[in-house]
């Protein structure tokens, strides 16, 4: 006999309505009411009716994303792939942008998407383990997927493989010599980042280099630009950096040109996305490449294919590679490219009257 919403009511002692506001995930419900109700589900195995709510609402073909400012390249990339491979399977999708990593503006970002009627969400921001499973428990009327959360994460999830592009990045620095690291990372707050930071951490350790010195970035280029800026002043030795993304790397790039440093003579530099506009950086960029549209395209396939089976937990992970550019190349033997400062004297010698 299948298991009803009184079912459910009478165990956690509450009324039928109050199981309702927290199958659909309201807030005006107390934790202490919320846990019990929670329990009782559990205990009994009660399902929540998903097709009936979507018939009670008249299902819309929605998929809502969650997402981080879109002016990040990678985020926006990701959203793009959603919503094409969400078109393509004949469902539109509404968006709704985080203002900070809070719980409760992930709650607000949520219910916005609900009040549009959204059969699913994808969440594209960082989230730790607890927010996760809180948001899981609190919208279980919802099927959730989750595209930065930690590894293990009783959640749907998808990502990139992110320890083993960092440990492309650092390998390929390491082939050519490099030895001294400045490292700058992205947010915290971020699992991809610190999975990324660990690895490079983890082999620097392991080949007796060195990290000179770290900085925490924010993904924009100005960050990896400040993270230069104060290297070089402060006179820290390096011959490598990584850097967690494409767009902190330009700004690395630009500030190693002002300082008058060589990449990647003297300095060599990685990145990490392939965002199309780093083939473009002056000089072009080496990175580790994954596929954002990809991504955002899988995120929609699983958050739908969960949505109809619903059938466990579900984590995918997908591959990346190293694209070789010009800002990385063999350590220089000398101390001074005497070719270089040859072409410099001439540039000198034509601009005098």
């Amino acid at each position: 006999m299948a298991v009803t919403f009184k079912d459910v009511a009478r165990l956690a002692g509450v009324s039928t309505q109050t199981v309702s506001r927290v199958t659909n995930g309201a807030d005006n419900v107390a934790e202490e009411t919320r846990k019990r109700v929670n329990d009782a589900i559990k205990k009994l195995g009660y399902v929540p009716n998903k097709g009936a709510q979507m018939l009670s609402r008249a299902k819309s073909r929605i998929i809502g994303i969650v997402s981080l400012d879109i002016s990040l390249h990678g985020v926006a990339l990701i959203a793009n792939g959603v919503r094409n491979q969400a078109h393509e399977m004949d469902y539109a999708t509404a968006l709704a942008v985080l203002g900070d990593n809070s719980i409760e503006e992930f709650r607000s970002a949520i219910r916005e998407l609900i009040a549009q009627q959204v059969d699913a969400i994808i969440i594209n921001a960082p989230v730790t383990r607890e927010m996760a499973e809180t948001l899981v428990e609190q919208f279980s009327q919802l099927t959730l997927v989750f595209i930065d959360v930690p590894e293990g994460t009783p959640v749907n999830s998808l990502s990139c493989d992110h320890k083993s592009g960092a440990n492309l990045a650092i390998s390929h620095l390491i082939e050519y010599k490099r030895e001294s690291f400045v490292c700058i990372s992205g947010p915290k707050a971020s699992t991809a980042s610190q999975i990324r930071y660990q690895e490079w951490q983890s082999q620097i350790q392991q080949h007796g280099l060195m990290q000179t010195a770290f900085y925490e970035g924010d993904w924009q280029a100005v960050s990896g630009y400040n993270a230069i800026k104060d290297a070089v002043l402060k006179g820290v030795p390096f011959d490598a950096v990584l850097v967690a993304n494409d767009q902190m790397a330009l700004g690395v790039l630009c500030a190693l040109s002002e300082a008058g440093i060589n990449v990647p003579k003297t300095v060599s530099v990685v990145g990490f996305d392939g965002i199309q506009d780093s083939q473009f950086f002056s000089p072009p960029l080496t990175t580790i490449k994954q596929d954002f549209n990809e991504l955002g395209r899988r995120a929609v396939k699983l958050v739908l294919s969960q949505m109809e089976k619903g059938q466990g937990v579900v984590s995918e992970v997908l591959p990346v590679s190293l694209v070789e550019r010009q800002s990385t190349s063999a350590k220089a033997d000398t101390l001074y490219d005497k070719q270089e400062i040859l072409a410099h004297l001439e540039n000198i010698r034509r601009l005098l009257p």
